[in-house]
């Protein structure tokens, strides 16, 4: 009985991890890092973080989370955790889109390159993450967090800023990420640490070019 109950209290905690951390959340994320690290973004204008903010929100995040009832109506994912590869495919398609289309934005305004780089990053392993998912089932948490652990990477190198405090805690919220899909069975290791490495390596590399 108690192994089980334990199991169970598991289980709970990794599905709400799971969902603090979900990759459609991670854009948000990343862009409070960047606007709120030691850095001189710190001081851009309240009204320009929060139009930055807002457009990346509504695109990379609500707009993808708005469609998936109508996805799931349609019958095109059977539930809103996809747990085959195939019903992943439509709904990163559209997450590909979102982010392309807010990259192109951004990149149509006079905005700090820090925020354009993280955009064009984001885009760029999007469609990494959509090409593999045609022939292979990768977890799209561990790429979010391997791609939020980079951004804070470059931002230390980039900007020369000590950001321990940041990227101390990532890795450790990581470890619990990587963990949870474990748990909850989402995925085998293998695809758990591709995601990882699919995420940091395409931000880091894009980051630190562009």
């Amino acid at each position: 009985m108690g192994n089980k109950t334990d199991n169970k209290t598991l289980e709970v905690i990794s599905n709400i991890i799971s969902i603090v951390f979900h990759p459609v959340f991670l854009p948000v994320y990343g862009l409070l890092i960047i606007f709120n690290a030691p850095t001189f973004m710190v001081h851009l204008p309240a009204e320009l973080k929060r139009v930055i903010f807002l457009l990346a929100t509504i695109n990379m995040t609500v707009v993808p989370l708005a469609i998936m009832p109508f996805l799931k109506h349609r019958n095109v994912i059977k539930s809103y955790t996809m747990d085959s590869r195939q019903e992943r495919i439509i709904p990163l398609s559209i997450g590909v889109m979102m982010y392309i289309v807010t990259c192109v934005i951004f990149y149509s305004y006079q905005i700090p390159q820090l925020i354009k780089s993280f955009t064009l990053a984001a885009s760029v392993t999007s469609v990494i993450i959509l090409l593999v998912t045609f022939r292979w089932k990768i977890s799209a948490h561990g790429a979010g967090m391997g791609a939020l652990l980079a951004t804070v990477v470059v931002l230390s190198i980039k900007m020369m800023a000590n950001l321990s405090v940041l990227w101390i805690p990532l890795l450790v919220l990581s470890g619990l990420v990587l963990s949870a899909r474990m748990i909850l069975k989402s995925h085998k290791p293998s695809q758990i640490y591709l995601g990882f490495i699919t995420g940091f390596f395409p931000v880091f590399t894009v980051m630190m070019i562009f």
